[in-house]
């Protein structure tokens, strides 16, 4: 799933002594972006189960009140994991009443909540026709768009208030996200080069006149504060061979401040070269300023017309 949080158009002409005019069409656009899951432990079907507080039926399902799924299905960030339980082995006390309450956490790979916990009570005197009854619990976290790949954690803790007892679980969730590298400075990860979008990165980006050209990057290591809030802008520009300047894009920025920490940025970066291109070497340069910490950082990426 991806959404643009920025995007500029901008052209020039390449002109001087000497040199062919040209144009060039640009566009960058930053681009909300995206280790094997641990597999749950079958019961054995010829333990004899002891009685006591339980979680009977925990489930995944494919919506909040559909069909189960794989334990070990796999997720993408923007996903909404949607889990099912019923408590049951509870004790019932005087006058039929039960005590219960349970709590669900959903965490990240680093132990970091990515959604909202959620808890409750179940307080309440059963009847007759009830001896059978076991409370239904329902939890549906919602990955963020921004979310890396790894295991992530539903971790439930349900209690007995009557009895004195608890019963907890950690269901691994499998992610398929990006994985960037955090930093402790402004910078940009795995640039690459590639002739089309989301294509095979170059080792050598040698394009001819006329080329579109694509490249993916992230950029991290900025700041932000306790309650998450971050700001980044940046500018970007070609340079030829020489440091010439050849035109500016216009400034582009991201801001927020969400429950989960956002720690990096996709971005995507297309030029449309034209056909009149003089052939040699160029750059495009990226300068970002980092608002929450009060830094900025130049990085250059070179690439050959030929």
């Amino acid at each position: 799933m991806r959404g643009l949080i920025a995007g500029m158009v901008a052209g020039a002409g390449l002109a001087g002594p000497g040199r062919a005019a040209a144009a060039v069409l640009a566009a960058l656009a930053f681009a909300l972006a995206q280790p094997p899951p641990l597999a749950a432990q079958p019961a054995d079907p010829s333990a004899e189960a002891e009685p006591g507080l339980a979680m009977v039926n925990l489930d995944l399902l494919d919506r909040r009140d559909g069909y189960a799924i794989p334990a070990d299905s796999r997720f993408l960030p923007g996903e909404t994991i949607h889990l099912y339980f019923q408590i049951g082995g509870y004790q019932v006390g005087r006058e039929f009443r039960i005590s219960l309450s349970y709590e669900l956490r959903a965490l990240d790979p680093e132990g970091r909540s990515f959604f909202a916990a959620e808890g409750g009570k179940v307080d309440t005197e059963l009847a007759p026709q009830d001896e059978n009854w076991m409370p239904v619990v329902r939890y549906s976290p919602r990955i963020p768009d921004h979310a890396g790949g790894g295991t992530y954690l539903i971790e439930i803790v349900v209690r007995d208030e009557l009895a004195q007892t608890s019963v907890s679980a950690r269901l691994p969730i499998a992610v398929d996200g990006s994985r960037v590298q955090s930093a402790d400075q402004l910078l940009v990860r795995n640039f690459g080069f590639s002739r089309t979008e989301g294509g095979d990165l170059l080792e050598d980006p040698v394009f001819d006149a006329g080329d579109e050209i694509w490249a993916d990057f992230f950029i991290t290591g900025y700041k932000t504060r306790e309650d998450n809030t971050y700001q980044v802008e940046s500018d970007a520009w070609v340079q030829d061979a020489e440091g010439e300047k050849l035109f500016d894009f216009k400034p582009a920025g991201e801001a927020g401040r969400p429950f989960y920490p956002r720690l990096w940025l996709p971005a995507r970066l297309r030029l449309q070269l034209d056909e009149s291109i003089p052939p040699g070497r160029y750059a495009v340069v990226l300068r970002l300023r980092d608002m929450v910490g009060g830094v900025d950082a130049t990085e250059h990426y070179d690439f050959r017309i030929r």
